[in-house]
């Protein structure tokens, strides 16, 4: 049991550290069987939300932008490691207007993307992004990467494992199920299993959206015009699957909500788009409310003066 949680925890490690490059190989975005080089706009791009972020030296050099596949953003590895972080930026990021999605030849389900539908045309405009929305975004996924979560996420499985099985060790002592029937053992450790299970996706999805809530934090205080683009990032990724929920059919209504939030069942691994969008939202209502109380305050003093 100690080799089965040492090599789960091992397999969720591994691919964030000495087996970095091989992830990246999986994910990446190919073209002609080859990997494809990101653009030099967007390498630019990546080092200015690195100083939008301050980032040290030391922690510069770990941060290794590329092209990944599909048009989510995404993120492995960590500045805590010397293996170092990987951001994937997706190839929308390049498009600047409806022109550009009908020449990269956008499918859903294999189905040429119609942008004349309204529907299409709803899907285009979401995937693309306004530069300061595109450097939120960027930044978002180096503040997710810039900790130590992949080192206490990788330590779940064998607690899970380590709980379990001492816990079935403890019963069948305490209970004397030893000298009981078989099925009685076998009914304890699946009961033992589920609670494990369970035990993991908790400690995973509560560990995931801490991670996700502190980035946000710390977006909204780089200033209102990353508080603006946080409202513009999740209200564009809400309309995106929005479209593919009515593009994809019934695969689309497993998938995503009518709202556009993502659909897990009764896991929780991340935050709500809705949510996350709200909180943004609401910071930038503050900000505003702030700013129309200095002006009346500032108004009042001049009247006062006069």
């Amino acid at each position: 049991m100690t080799g089965t949680g040492l090599a789960m925890t091992a397999a969720k490690f591994s691919p964030h550290t000495f087996l970095l490059e091989k992830y990246q190989d999986m994910v990446a975005y190919y073209q002609n069987s080859q990997p494809v080089e990101l653009p030099k706009e967007l390498s630019q791009k990546c080092v200015k939300c690195m100083d939008l972020l301050n980032l040290s030296d030391t922690h510069r050099k770990l941060v290794k932008p590329f092209s990944v596949f599909g048009y989510d953003l995404f993120h492995a590895g960590s500045t805590s490691s010397k293996y170092g972080v990987l951001i994937g930026i997706p190839v929308n990021f390049t498009y600047k207007s409806l022109e550009d999605v009908e020449k990269q030849d956008v499918q859903v389900n294999g189905k040429p993307l119609d942008l004349t539908t309204e529907v299409g045309k709803k899907l285009g405009e979401a995937i693309i992004l306004p530069e300061k929305v595109k450097d939120f975004a960027i930044c978002r996924e180096i503040l997710m990467a810039q900790n130590s979560k992949i080192i206490f996420q990788s330590t779940f499985p064998f607690v899970s494992i380590f709980l379990v099985y001492n816990m079935a060790q403890y019963l069948n002592r305490r209970l004397n199920l030893y000298a009981a029937h078989a099925n009685v053992r076998v009914v304890l450790y699946s009961l033992l299993g589920l609670f494990g299970l369970g035990t993991y996706f908790l400690c995973q999805d509560m560990s995931e959206v801490h991670y996700e809530t502190v980035a946000d934090k710390k977006l909204t205080e780089l200033g209102v015009d990353f508080i603006e683009s946080g409202v513009i990032f999740y209200e564009k990724l809400l309309q995106r699957n929005q479209a593919l929920r009515e593009l994809m059919g019934k695969e689309g209504e497993r998938k995503y909500t009518k709202l556009g939030n993502e659909n897990y069942g009764i896991r929780q691994p991340h935050l709500a788009l809705v949510h996350r969008k709200q909180f943004f939202e609401e910071k930038l209502k503050e900000l505003q409310n702030l700013r129309q109380n200095e002006s009346e305050e500032f108004s009042e003093g001049i009247q006062e003066t006069i």
